[in-house]
């Protein structure tokens, strides 16, 4: 147990200094002042109630689309299975601003609806839809086929048996999937500022400007100890009913699986429409944007090495988007470095009852960024880092300090889940022929895992490339990121400015989906045992 605390102790004073030192330091400071009239405010729990309300319905919509997803995309055999699953994933890993902009333009070229809350969700759609078919699908793809078969031959129809056989085993998932989903629709910032047009205001967009705009800290406290109550029940219903173990993978199937048939076609007939029109439609209009805005495709790049029209940027697109390389190389490292020392520590055997309830204590507080508004935490860092004893706020390690904390659950969502689903006999023949707890982790584990890693440091990196919330408040002048100027070129539109941001827009979805798709062309399927639902 003492190897086991000094292992915790880097992860636990990694999370303790850079989550919960400006996390606790922001709210304390807030709550010295008259927050506790907005708990009762009734405009700010009218906030709440829409913040929940579209949070759910998002939430709702993504699962029911996201389940005959799943099952296309990883429990059948296809041409192209691959390239369709690296097509969905890119939202997932996209800037919302650019998934905002991208809804902008298909909500002004379909003309059907005006209501900015209809967008708001299907761009919510839009953004999870990836994380919960993963989350689903690569549970789905490790249960025995067996039980499947044996109902079909039984004269069940495929309907039946998804909904009697597959759909209780599937529970675990779905609850994990419905609980992230929540996570990331009542936290979303990028999206609701743009496409909400100033009329709508969630929980996040509020605390920002409370924060940011009126300075008004005891407001930002009491929404943020609101929605950081939203996330302790989701993270509660999630551990309750799902299993930690359940994870956001990439894998590939075994072979073992079917070629789609005729008897899949309610399952085609949902996931098609929703990868065409709702998946690549809205990224298919911001490449068409970047060839017919501004001066046209060539000069639109060319731009990108300028200030804009009427120098609206600080610094130029290229330079943004080298900070943010260099933000998420370091971001990316550190993210890895923690995650997966966190993932090896859960996933160590243990019998005792008392190091189990421990272990899922620290899983649910590894997760919590997740649920944790980035502009409240980015605007912790201002006032905690801002001198003595860290100096953090004035240099420009700050931003992938703050990225690396909120990429940190990803990496722990696909390490551990590969970790616990390893063949312990590997493991214990390391073990008899003399090789140390670290020296099988490194030299047994790890390389086992390896595809599982590689995937880990592809969405870490880019979900800190896209990072908008806490870079808007921590990136500032020559520092600023490409979300951060992007907005800037959005926000004011005109002359080349607009067909700016599309090119460089399209240039992040273009780097996004090569590096997802050749994640998913090296994966290979990793030891996974076939697992029973039902057990």
């Amino acid at each position: 147990m003492n190897k086991r605390l000094v292992g915790w102790s880097i992860p636990l004073v990694f999370l303790g200094v850079l989550f919960f030192w400006p996390l606790v330091n922001i709210l304390n400071r807030g709550f010295e002042g008259d927050w506790a009239v907005h708990l009762v405010d009734a405009r700010d729990w009218q906030i709440t109630w829409f913040t929940v309300w579209q949070a759910l319905v998002s939430t709702a919509i993504t699962i029911a689309l996201a389940v005959p997803g799943a099952y296309i995309l990883y429990r059948k055999n296809f041409v192209g299975q691959r390239f369709i699953r690296s097509l969905i994933t890119i939202p997932f890993m996209l800037p919302t601003i650019v998934v905002a902009t991208g809804f902008t333009i298909f909500r002004d070229a379909a003309n059907l609806w005006t209501d900015p809350i209809v967008w708001i969700i299907a761009a919510h759609v839009f953004l999870n839809y990836a994380l919960a078919v993963r989350t689903i699908g690569s549970y789905w793809m490790s249960l025995d086929l067996q039980t499947e078969e044996a109902a079909a031959m039984a004269g069940a129809g495929r309907l039946r048996t998804v909904f009697s056989i597959s759909m209780p085993q599937l529970k675990p998932a779905i609850i994990s999937a419905t609980a992230s989903t929540f996570l990331y629709c009542t936290a979303s910032y990028g999206v609701i500022l743009v496409l909400g047009g100033g009329q709508i205001q969630s929980l996040e967009t509020e605390i920002a400007s409370a924060a940011n705009t009126l300075l008004d800290l005891p407001k930002a406290s009491a929404l943020a100890l609101i929605q950081t109550l939203l996330s302790v029940v989701a993270f509660g219903i999630s551990q309750t009913g799902g299993r930690a173990n359940i994870g956001i993978e990439l894998g590939d199937h075994d072979g073992q699986v079917k070629r789609v048939d005729r008897r899949d076609w309610l399952a085609i007939g949902i996931t098609l429409p929703v990868v065409a029109f709702l998946i690549a439609t809205p990224m298919i209009q911001i490449v068409w944007k970047a060839f017919t805005e501004g001066s046209g495709f060539v000069q639109n790049f060319v731009n990108l090495t300028s200030l804009g029209t009427r120098n609206v940027l600080n610094i130029s697109v290229l330079d943004a988007a080298l900070n943010s390389f260099r933000n998420m190389l370091i971001s990316a490292s550190i993210a890895l470095l923690v995650g997966v020392t966190v993932s090896y520590l859960l996933a160590l055997p243990t019998k005792k009852r008392s190091t189990v309830l421990i272990n899922r204590v620290l899983d649910v507080m590894f997760l919590l960024p997740l649920g944790i508004s980035t502009v409240v935490l980015g605007f912790g860092y201002l006032v905690t880092f801002g001198g003595y004893p860290l100096p953090l706020r004035e240099t420009w390690l700050v931003v992938p300090l703050i990225q690396s904390v909120m990429a940190v659950p990803l990496v722990v969502r696909l390490i551990y889940p590969a970790l616990v689903a390893l063949d312990r006999n590997h493991i214990e023949a390391a073990a008899t022929a003399g090789a140390n707890r670290w020296q099988s982790f490194l030299l047994i584990e790890l390389p086992m895992v390896r595809f599982s890693l590689y995937t880990a440091a592809a969405f870490a990196a880019l979900v800190s490339l896209g990072e908008f919330g806490a870079a808007s408040l921590l990136a500032y002048g020559d520092q600023a990121t490409l979300p951060t100027v992007l907005y800037s070129l959005i926000s004011k539109p005109g002359g080349d400015n607009y067909g700016m941001a599309m090119a460089a827009s399209t240039l992040i979805i273009v780097l996004t989906f090569a590096v997802v798709f050749v994640i998913s062309r090296e994966n290979r399927p990793e030891p996974k045992p076939k697992r029973n639902g039902f057990a």
